[in-house]
């Protein structure tokens, strides 16, 4: 975590470089996807066919305004952290070994490991 602190701005410049990436999607939100799933489902429901041939609009390339605000809240997100802000945390400062402390705490928590997928088979 200490490396990580140390070399921030490095870090946070070559992340920026992989955000501005025009091939990466970072406009399909979940909300978004699940009203393409709707509107196919409601398509097979009227008995139509999907006979497409261009991409449906929610998979359409995002404007880049939704793509800048998407990218810049996900950088600035992990900036946060690199500076020792956690979720959770009521806006504390962490120190390194405070915050290496906390997302151990995090990763051992039952409800944590509820919710990760079984066949990871952690406990191995």
């Amino acid at each position: 975590m200490g490396v990580l602190r140390n070399n921030a701005d490095t870090l946070l410049t070559i992340l920026s470089a992989v955000v501005s990436d025009p091939l990466y999607k970072w406009s399909l939100s979940p909300m978004k996807a699940n009203q393409h799933q709707r509107n196919d489902d409601e398509e097979d429901d009227n008995g139509s066919t999907n006979t497409k041939l261009s991409m449906p609009n929610a998979w359409m390339a995002p404007t880049s305004e939704d793509q800048n605000d998407t990218a810049a809240r996900a950088i600035a997100k992990i900036h946060e952290k690199l500076e020792g802000y956690e979720d959770g945390t009521s806006g504390e400062h962490k120190t390194v070994a405070g915050q290496v402390k906390l997302l151990i705490n995090e990763a051992r928590d039952p409800d944590n490991l509820s919710m990760m997928f079984g066949g990871w088979a952690s406990w191995i």
